[in-house]
C-alpha cells in the first residue's frame, strides 16, 4: 500500500454490501481499507492507535447506531472524517448525523465510483450530500421549503447548507468554525459564496430567505 493513500475504515452490517465496499476500495489507488466492522462496538474494539483519515459508516447498525459511532470518532480524533452511508432519509436522522460531526450523507444506491469521488472530495476539505438529502436538511429547518426555489438549493454546496442551518439557530462565526473544525476565515469565505449565490448582502436577508 502507498503511504499517501487515505486510511479508511468501513462500518456496515450487511455482509454483501461490506464485501463490495471492501473489495472496491481495496483496489483503488486513493484508499487503503485498514479494517471493517459490522457494528459500532466492533469498530471501537478494532480501532486502537491507527491513523484513520475517513470512516464510511452505516447508520442502522445492531446495538449502538452509526450516529453514536460518529460521536466516538470525533471525540477520539476530530481530524478523522465520517461519511454516513445508509438508506435512511428522514430529516431527524440526517440532522442528528450532521450534529454528531458527519461530513456527508450518501445513500446506499449511490454507484461505487461516485462514492469514491465523493469521499475524495471530503478528504479535500469538502462536504457531500445527495441533492435529495441537501433539500431535506434545509427542509428540517424550514417547513416551507416548497416556497424556496429549487435552483437556489441546488447551487448551494453541502457545507454551505450546514452553515446556513447553524446561522439560522443563532450560531456565531466562531461557533460554526469550531463545530465544523475549520477556521473563521474559511467560514467567512463560505458566507461570501452563499451571499453571492443567493444574491443577498446580509445575515438578516439570509435568515429571512431561509
Amino acid at each position: 500500500m502507498k503511504s499517501n493513500q487515505f486510511k479508511l475504515a468501513i462500518i456496515e452490517d450487511n455482509p454483501i454490501i461490506l464485501k463490495a465496499l471492501e473489495g472496491y476500495f481495496g483496489a483503488t489507488s486513493q484508499f487503503e481499507p485498514l479494517f471493517t466492522a459490522t457494528s459500532t462496538e466492533e469498530f471501537i474494539s478494532s480501532w486502537k492507535d491507527q491513523r484513520l483519515d475517513l470512516v464510511l459508516c452505516d447508520i442502522g447498525l445492531p446495538g449502538k447506531s452509526g450516529i453514536e459511532a460518529t460521536w466516538h470518532v470525533k471525540r477520539k480524533s476530530y481530524l478523522t472524517q465520517v461519511v454516513m452511508f445508509t438508506v435512511f432519509e428522514d430529516k431527524e436522522t440526517i440532522f442528528q448525523a450532521l450534529c454528531a460531526g458527519a461530513s456527508g450523507y450518501l445513500l446506499k444506491d449511490t454507484p461505487l465510483p461516485k462514492i469514491e469521488e465523493q469521499l475524495i472530495e471530503v478528504m479535500n476539505g469538502g462536504s457531500v450530500m445527495s441533492p435529495l438529502v441537501a433539500r431535506m436538511v434545509i427542509g428540517y429547518f424550514n417547513p416551507l421549503l416548497d416556497k424556496v426555489e429549487p435552483r437556489e438549493v441546488d447551487q448551494l454546496t453541502a457545507r454551505e447548507i450546514e452553515i446556513i442551518s447553524m446561522l439560522q439557530h443563532g450560531a456565531s462565526y466562531k461557533t460554526v468554525a469550531e463545530r465544523l473544525f475549520i477556521s473563521i476565515d474559511t467560514v467567512k469565505f463560505h458566507i461570501r459564496n452563499i451571499y453571492s449565490k443567493l444574491q443577498i448582502n446580509s445575515r438578516t436577508e439570509l435568515i429571512n430567505k431561509y
